[in-house]
């Protein structure tokens, strides 16, 4: 028992220590060098976490919950603390649990955007449901007195496995996500009844991105539909370093259409549209050619599947089960601030300064930028020579009767670089004569690491 024990604890030690090498630096607002020992120390980090959690800090919180681990981990390494093994082990307890209930289910901000959902949802701890929970659950959802779909909904283990979880453990972020989507279910219907689709394909976005418009994936797809930037060039939408049209819902949910119904045109089965959005047709058609089926639950029994795709469709149908009755399975919609809602669109010229925009119109430029997030700069694109812009409804348009282009001397110039093996932030920035605070400013990048082959966009001489 002890050995396996002290298999465990290294286990956790590992995870512990690897999560503390990608942490934010954090400043604490009190000295914990000055509290004694490593257990006085690791209590003032500790509650300087929950502080931190309190005042929805998430990516604080997790550093403040780290460095506890790290001062009681170093003084076990370094013998200063006998009872520091013990000690450990309560505050991994207290820290997991508190990574249940708070933090797992948070879309924490950073650099000014949001955690895509996704990359929660396929990590859900699932449940192992009975025979009667799936009988149970397709006795529901087949009753036509609650809801009738648009699509075939299979319900199996898989379905309910995510349902109980989505109920539970990530009960908050489903809810966040019903709220959020109040706002765009009935724009994107419309635009999905254009396309002749299933109009349950509307919910797509509760595990895409939990409707955030500003989420982005670990793998950088982005908006509300998470479109890689290649996929969303194909299908229409303009990605480049002044406008990221994945981050307007509208034109995105149009885009998604599109990609959807060439898909179905292609293998008539929505099932299997859904795993090609998810995981790239090539992969799909490779499993479908080697398997012999085009049934989507055989071939996620297999290894020719990524997980995240074998668990995207299930995933999908329990979040459309519970949108379409969110009552029934213990969720109340209450809506969220509208951010499109009560807007127009008015035609500027272009390039136009947003900032003198929103002081003609006497409205905030945040809010004039919270309604037109697909404008990555301060202007309207400078290859064009007028710009259809989100403006509040009761908005006077009178008041850009006078408005004036750019100059295009005066639009800033942008070079792209693709990061190669041995650059440092500093060496792009001597390189193309501006700054390091100007490149990390202009990518969103919170810290000075690059990768090989990243993509940056680099500001031409600005210092």
């Amino acid at each position: 028992m002890s050995k396996i024990k002290s298999v465990l604890l290294l286990a956790v030690f590992s995870l512990l220590i690897a999560c503390a090498a990608s942490r934010p630096t954090l400043v604490p607002a009190a000295d914990p060098l000055a509290a004694g020992g490593p257990p006085a120390r690791a209590a003032v980090y500790f509650q300087q976490g929950k502080t931190c959690l309190e005042k929805g800090d998430m990516a604080a919180a997790r550093s403040c919950f780290n460095q506890t681990m790290d001062v009681l981990l170093d003084a076990r390494v370094g013998g200063q603390d006998g009872d520091s093994k013990n000690i450990l082990n309560d505050y991994v307890k207290k820290i997991a649990d508190i990574e249940l209930h708070f933090l797992k289910d948070k879309n924490s901000p950073e650099n000014g955007q949001h955690e895509a959902f996704l990359d929660q949802v396929i990590s859900t701890p699932l449940f192992l449901p009975t025979a009667k929970d799936v009988l149970d659950l397709k006795q529901k959802v087949s009753e036509a007195a609650v809801v009738s779909y648009s699509m075939p909904v299979i319900v199996n283990s898989q379905v309910v496995s995510f349902l109980k979880a989505f109920q539970t453990i990530r009960h908050d972020g489903i809810q966040r996500a019903l709220d959020r989507m109040v706002e765009y279910i009935a724009p994107f219907k419309e635009i999905f009844r254009q396309y002749e689709i299933p109009e349950d394909l509307v919910y797509l976005p509760i595990i895409e991105s939990g409707f955030r418009v500003d989420a982005t994936s670990r793998a950088r797809a982005r908006g509300a539909w998470q479109f890689m930037a290649a996929t969303a060039r194909i299908f229409g939408l303009r990605v480049d370093w002044q406008v990221d049209e994945r981050l307007d819902p509208f034109k995105a949910a149009a885009a998604a259409a599109r990609f959807m119904k060439d898909l179905y045109q292609e293998y008539n089965d929505w099932y299997i549209v859904l795993a090609c959005y998810n995981g790239g047709p090539r992969r799909v058609k490779k499993a479908m050619r080697v398997l012999k089926t085009s049934d989507f639950f055989t071939i996620n029994q297999t290894r020719h599947i990524r997980r995240e795709t074998k668990n995207y469709v299930p995933a999908f149908l329990a979040s459309l089960i519970i949108a379409r009755a969110p009552q029934e399975y213990g969720f109340k919609i209450s809506g969220a601030e509208a951010i499109f809602t009560g807007s127009k669109t008015v035609v500027v010229p272009s390039p136009a300064s947003l900032s003198h925009i929103a002081v003609l119109l006497q409205i905030s430029y945040a809010d004039l930028k919270k309604l037109n997030p697909e404008l990555l700069r301060d202007f309207t694109p400078s290859n064009l020579s007028e710009y259809s812009l989100r403006v509040p409804a009761l908005a006077d348009e009178a008041a850009l009767a006078g408005l004036e282009r750019i100059p295009p001397a005066k639009i800033p110039k942008y070079n792209s670089y693709r990061v190669r093996p041995g650059d440092s932030l500093y060496s792009i920035a001597r390189r193309h004569a501006t700054s390091v605070s100007q490149i990390k400013k202009v990518n969103g990048l919170k810290s000075n690491l690059i990768k090989p082959g990243m993509n940056l966009i680099i500001p031409r001489g600005e210092g």
